[in-house]
């Protein structure tokens, strides 16, 4: 096993010369076969956890629990936000008893990287402002330096409003400017931190270079090589080269997918990339596993960027589906027609007049069903609506079941049961799927929002409070709700959505809102809070 892990490392480590020398498809191969492999990364993270809380009980001196409380979080912190955060705050606690000036800055940059990490960027420079460089070291200042680097570049990622955007990437390249001076050039933290300064200031061709020196040198860590191979993938997408951005986030993703690493944006960003390229099924893939992620890690600003994406390929998907379904129902139907018109042929070249009229007849008959399957078919087809961009559907049980109606339609045809074939057509039921796009959606929903079902009920005195009959499950109510948190407020689409008319959907509302403690005009701002 380990001789294999080698090799995946030695393949994902190549740099390609040019866009020639990379084969995209390759690589989201062995994405796909490291991804199997999550479960077994999974546990490996988890040894190394439990060989650390093993050294608690063997530990002498507050010197050596720090270094472990550093470990742990070292270990927690591109993993799962809140354990993380637990021993950054522990290492200062025990950094102040000992009065270290070098240990304090360690700590603090530890719970600074825990809140940029999960989005909370004003508690986050809140803390590096606590800071005192004051009889600090030259490691421990360039790690300062470093943390503030990343908090003002993250930062303007995160906030694109100008001028903040603008000032936070100014900020961000004066405390470069500051830790180029400590650093050796050619070096694996020079490379990175020229690479990231070129990147912010959009000098492209100029990062490129510097992220891909850094990947040359030896002893690089994966964790690194996994922030390295994703901001070489985000230049090439702007640089509009899909070819190597696809190449690079999916090395980006194998590193992270290795390293258990949850605080993550390679496999959204790659999913994105596939969804523009039309593989919508990886996309949809690879977007719910960075949801999980995201949820596992706590990440809020992963959780938004991924909210808006989703959706859009959800409803692509959909629609593709819907069109898989009507060109199969076409195809069947041409089918069915063609083989009752061989038929024919059949008994009029070998049957007399008299069997040729009961033939005639029994083709009435076959037409007759046949006519009535297509229009119940057609009827199906009028009641489709517009899939709403954020609900969702599990694309291979659909695809499941249309590949197991199609050979029962073959099956009956090819040994001409022809009666069982209208029972075999109707058991497609649209309303079927829509309950179960209901509950996909529900379920999702819920996932991008666990705590809508508690928050929506403290809306409500104890005695109005409601909860669903199903765990992940929705009552209409807070489904037209749910609709309206996501951003959709016009009555007629979540009418068309939910099968009800624009009367109900307002009734269904207005009834809520007078059961509510909220007055009716700030209830529907109380629950975009959720």
């Amino acid at each position: 096993m380990q001789l294999i892990v080698l090799i995946l490392f030695w393949l994902v480590s190549i740099v390609p010369a040019s866009a020639h020398d990379v084969d995209a498809d390759s690589i989201i191969m062995e994405l796909d076969h490291s991804l199997e492999k999550k479960e077994q990364y999974e546990q490996d993270k988890q040894k190394r956890l439990k060989s650390l809380y093993q050294k608690f009980p063997t530990i002498n001196g507050k010197e050596q629990l720090f270094k472990n409380y550093i470990k742990l979080y070292d270990e927690y912190k591109s993993y799962k936000y809140d354990s993380a955060y637990v021993y950054a705050q522990k290492s200062i606690v025990l950094a102040r008893q000992m009065k270290n000036p070098d240990f304090l800055v360690e700590a603090y940059c530890a719970k600074v990287f825990c809140l940029l990490s999960a989005g909370l960027y004003k508690e986050a420079f809140e803390e590096i402002g606590n800071i005192s460089l004051t009889g600090v070291s030259i490691k421990y200042r360039k790690l300062y330096y470093t943390t503030q680097v990343r908090l003002n570049y993250d930062n303007s990622d995160y906030n694109h409003t100008y001028p903040y955007q603008d000032e936070n990437i100014r900020r961000g390249n004066l405390f470069t400017d500051t830790l180029l001076t400590y650093l050796k050039p050619g070096t694996e933290g020079w490379f990175y931190t020229m690479g990231m300064q070129q990147m912010k200031n959009r000098k492209y061709n100029e990062s490129i270079d510097s992220f891909e020196n850094l990947l040359k040198l030896k002893g690089i860590d994966t964790h690194t090589k996994a922030i390295v191979t994703s901001s070489l993938g985000w230049i090439y997408k702007v640089l509009n080269n899909d070819t190597l951005a696809i190449y690079y986030l999916a090395q980006a993703a194998i590193f992270d997918n290795i390293s258990a690493t949850r605080e993550t944006t390679a496999l959204r960003m790659l999913g994105s990339n596939l969804y523009e390229r039309g593989d919508v099924k990886r996309a949809i893939q690879y977007v719910r596993l960075s949801l999980d992620d995201a949820n596992f890690y706590d990440a809020r600003q992963r959780k938004i960027e991924i909210g808006n994406i989703l959706p859009i390929i959800e409803k692509d998907r959909f629609n593709i589906v819907q069109s898989q379904r009507n060109t199969m129902a076409v195809a069947v139907g041409i089918a069915v027609m063609l083989i009752i018109a061989l038929l024919v042929g059949g008994w009029i070249i070998r049957k007399q007049v008299k069997r040729l009229t009961i033939a005639q007849k029994t083709i009435e008959a076959r037409n007759n069903s046949l006519q009535e399957s297509n229009e119940k078919l057609r009827e199906a087809n009028e009641i489709k609506e517009e899939y709403i961009g954020k609900s969702f559907y599990l694309n291979s049980e659909y695809i499941s079941m249309v590949e197991k109606l199609y050979k029962a339609i073959d099956r009956k045809i090819t040994t001409r049961q022809f009666d069982d074939l209208k029972s075999t057509i109707q058991k497609s039921r649209i309303n079927m799927e829509r309950k179960d796009m209901f509950s996909d959606f529900d379920e999702t929903f819920l996932k991008l929002f666990p705590q809508f079902v508690e928050e929506y009920n403290k809306l409500f005195d104890p005695e109005m409070q409601k909860m669903p009959e199903k765990d992940n499950a929705l009552t209409t109510e807070m489904r037209i709700f749910a609709l309206i948190r996501l951003g959709i407020s016009d009555s007629e689409r979540i009418a068309n959505f939910l099968n009800y008319s624009v009367h109900t959907i307002n009734t269904y509302k207005t009834r809520v809102k007078n059961k509510s403690r909220i007055d009716n005009d700030l209830f529907e701002q109380h629950i975009m809070r959720i």
